[in-house]
């Protein structure tokens, strides 16, 4: 019999601190769209542990610093570091050894580990082939240990259960934050690789002490996070939603009519819509002779908004070669700001769940400023006097990527 890793799903406080019983509040949890990865290496589920708490500890950090940066606005970049140090554990600025954090999460009803391989899907099977889009590390996948990827079909629960330290206990107001950055997480974060794009969505069914973490937050607290909540008509199926959503996105950035010219052939995709191809043909100063750079946008790069790094390969004699990879200048990722989702929207009249394709636009402004490096040199990401020489924005009423991305995802 094969031994069973240390379950490290289970956070212990340490008793030297802490009085003999916590109070814990239980939520029951359901994956309703596939989870890519989610293990020690990121794009590999991992059988014996595939819900980890340590990966649910950081959704909630990053929930934490979005409504306590937008919607609660607790002070100062390093004032909000502190809190969330002092709240969810860390290294602070001095000379300390650490904080230890005050909420304590643990994962228990895990299905077995059989039970999990048996859940496992390929990433090319036929049922995903919507979802190619957002699955391109497996697809461009070059490491023979790495295949083939698989995810975990969404058809497993498990339950969550959280306690407040015996000082958070008395601070009702950072008990709270705890509460609606639970709900946030629910509503729209997720577990393992590719989350932002809907894999691994997560809905809780039922929270017995706080049932609202449960529940969808309202417009109001939406907008007051400096946020926008885009949804079209529901559907009866996670997946369907969810692919709805990617389908939109995909659309925008490159289908025909829409992100590039019709194609005057078969198989031959007319020009990009967009000005970053131009614009590295520029920079390059090398183009095929059918290709001349002629988008009048100029050296703007207003995919970037939607993450980066982005790579632009080019096909055809005496088009850019080599690594045409647009990167933030600060930094070598930045994650989108756009969250694809299926959103729980309640039971039909027979009982049956619904569900919405969502997009959230998280706050963004600062990435219109930011710029990015090609090559040597350094460019912007969107200049908004452009906006009448980029089609897809122009043509989806829009002043910038995402808020044109927002009108075209209902349309």
């Amino acid at each position: 019999m094969s031994l069973r890793n240390p379950d490290n799903s289970v956070e212990i406080p340490s008793l030297a601190n802490m009085d003999p019983v916590l109070k814990w509040h239980n939520l029951s949890c359901e994956l309703v769209t596939p989870m890519y990865g989610g293990g020690v290496k990121s794009v590999v589920v991992d059988e014996q542990m595939p819900i980890r708490t340590s990966s649910i500890r950081g959704q909630l950090r990053f929930w934490w610093r979005l409504l306590a940066t937008n919607k609660w606005q607790l002070g100062t970049d390093q004032e909000i570091q502190q809190q969330e140090f002092s709240l969810w554990g860390g290294m602070g600025s001095g000379n300390d050894d650490g904080t230890a954090g005050q909420v304590f999460l643990r994962v228990y009803d895990v299905p077995s580990s059989s039970k999990i391989r048996q859940s496992l899907i390929d990433y090319d099977d036929n049922s995903l082939s919507q979802l190619k889009y957002v699955l391109f590390p497996a697809y461009n996948e070059t490491d023979p240990a790495l295949q083939p990827h698989k995810l975990l079909k969404p058809e497993i629960s498990w339950k969550l259960s959280f306690a407040f330290s015996p000082l958070l206990e008395k601070d009702n107001s950072r008990k709270e934050q705890v509460i609606e950055t639970l709900q946030w997480w629910a509503s729209f974060g997720g577990l393992g690789f590719r989350s932002r794009k809907g894999l691994g969505s997560v809905r809780v069914t039922e929270s017995t002490d706080y049932p609202h973490i449960a529940d969808l937050p309202s417009p109001d607290e939406i907008s007051s996070a400096n946020c926008h909540l885009i949804q079209r008509n529901s559907t009866t199926s996670a997946l369907s939603a969810l692919q709805t959503a990617i389908t939109k996105l995909s659309g925008f950035r490159q289908s025909p009519g829409v992100g590039r010219n019709p194609g005057q052939q078969n198989n031959r995709p007319g020009r990009s819509r967009w000005p970053e191809p131009d614009a590295i043909r520029r920079i390059n100063n090398t183009h095929h002779s059918d290709h001349a750079p002629e988008h009048l946008a100029g050296n703007v790069f207003p995919r970037a908004v939607f993450g980066m790094p982005i790579l632009f390969p080019f096909v055809g004699r005496n088009e850019p070669s080599g690594d045409n990879t647009v990167s933030p200048a600060q930094g070598e990722r930045l994650a989108s700001p756009l969250i694809l989702r299926a959103v729980y929207a309640g039971d039909d009249k027979d009982g049956k769940a619904q569900w919405c394709p969502s997009a959230l636009a998280l706050p963004y402004q600062h990435i219109l400023d930011m710029q990015v490096n090609v090559g040597r040199h350094e460019y912007p990401v969107w200049k908004s006097d452009t906006v009448e020489h980029t089609r897809p924005i122009s043509e989806n009423g829009g002043q910038d990527p995402i808020q044109a991305f927002l009108t075209y995802f209902v349309k």
